[in-house]
């Protein structure tokens, strides 16, 4: 029994279970009691990582999202918390918009709270470089990496997108299409860069156009639009790699809605592998991210540098492309 199992018995979330076992009051008397009596009908004892948490120091871990509309960070956030509240980890979730500098939300929210470990899921490494010297507690920054930054408190894990970049590119090309295009967000950095990055490179080692782009943020409406503009600069184009699953799927409402087919006029492959890509019609090819590791390695990385005081450390994981039915061989001219 764990207490993913007790929440579930409970019909509640994880960290609503944490929160009850060391005694919050920011829960209700009646989901308090539900939780206890699933605790006593099961007899369930709790580790000593509740105690490790008030040990651990005086604040709580903070989680900061960047970019509270951005569908991809939903399953990784649940499973943070999942790995937090397992590791006796009381985590407080701040979203932040994609625009603002988390980095300074951070050092804002350490003067404040005073938190004993921040994760970042989501940011902008010119932010990072610009000015995390001035945070000292262990960080971990979440789908993006920054090894190339060197500070000794903040560890990183990611995939890797320039990989990625470079796996979609062989897939779209190896179909027969060579006039592609791309969405995506800041391609000055981040993913979107690197895998922009990694696909420009084999667009140019196999002698193939180089890729149009037009950017857009990470929502259903910004992808619409863009992938209208998209078409109007490049009406030749037979294939989008779209970098998220969400601006796949705006991409592909938009071509449907100026008369396209999906895949028989124009072939879309995304990335993230998150659950939606299985719900359109026709599903999304995608790239996949391992969330169950981003999220268990960015817990495990934290307590490692909180608890050991361990140098800070970077993973590196690969996405696996999942089949769907948005691809397909370029059609011949008549």
């Amino acid at each position: 029994m764990t207490i993913k199992d007790i929440a579930k018995l409970a019909g509640c979330g994880v960290s609503t279970v944490s929160r009850a076992l060391n005694g919050s009051s920011e829960i209700s008397e009646a989901t308090r009691a539900r939780i206890n009596e699933v605790i006593q009908k099961y007899n369930y004892t709790p580790n000593g990582n509740a105690r490790r948490m008030r040990q651990t120091a005086p604040g709580s871990v903070l989680l900061i999202v960047n970019g509270s509309s951005n569908l991809f960070f939903s399953p990784l956030i649940e499973q943070i918390q999942t790995a937090a509240a397992s590791a006796g980890l009381q985590l407080v979730v701040q979203y932040i918009d994609e625009q603002e500098d988390e980095v300074q939300t951070a050092a804002q929210l350490c003067v404040e709270q005073k938190p004993a470990g921040i994760i970042f899921l989501g940011g902008d490494i010119r932010n990072f470089r610009r000015s995390f010297h001035t945070i000292s507690v262990p960080c971990v920054l979440s789908t993006a990496s920054a090894e190339e930054l060197g500070f000794p408190n903040l560890s990183s894990v990611t995939v890797d997108d320039v990989e990625g970049g470079r796996a979609a590119a062989e897939r779209l090309l190896g179909l027969g299409h060579t006039r592609i295009g791309i969405l995506g967000g800041d391609l000055d950095s981040g993913p979107s860069g690197l895998r922009f990055a990694g696909f420009s490179e084999v667009c140019a080692r196999h002698g193939a156009s180089a890729p149009v782009c037009e950017q857009c943020s990470y929502t259903f409406s910004s992808a619409y639009e863009a992938a209208i503009a998209l078409y109007h600069r490049c009406k030749e184009m037979t294939a989008v790699f779209a970098m998220s699953d969400i601006i796949a799927a705006g991409a592909m409402r938009a071509f449907l809605d100026m008369g396209m087919q999906v895949p028989g006029d124009i072939s879309v492959v995304g990335f993230d592998g998150i659950d939606i890509a299985d719900f359109t019609n026709p599903r999304i090819a995608t790239f996949s991210q391992p969330i169950h590791q981003i999220s268990s390695l960015s817990v495990r990385m934290l307590v490692n540098m909180m608890e050991n005081n361990a140098a800070s450390s970077h993973v590196t994981l690969r996405a696996q492309y999942k089949a769907g039915d948005s691809v397909s061989i370029k059609r011949t001219e008549d």
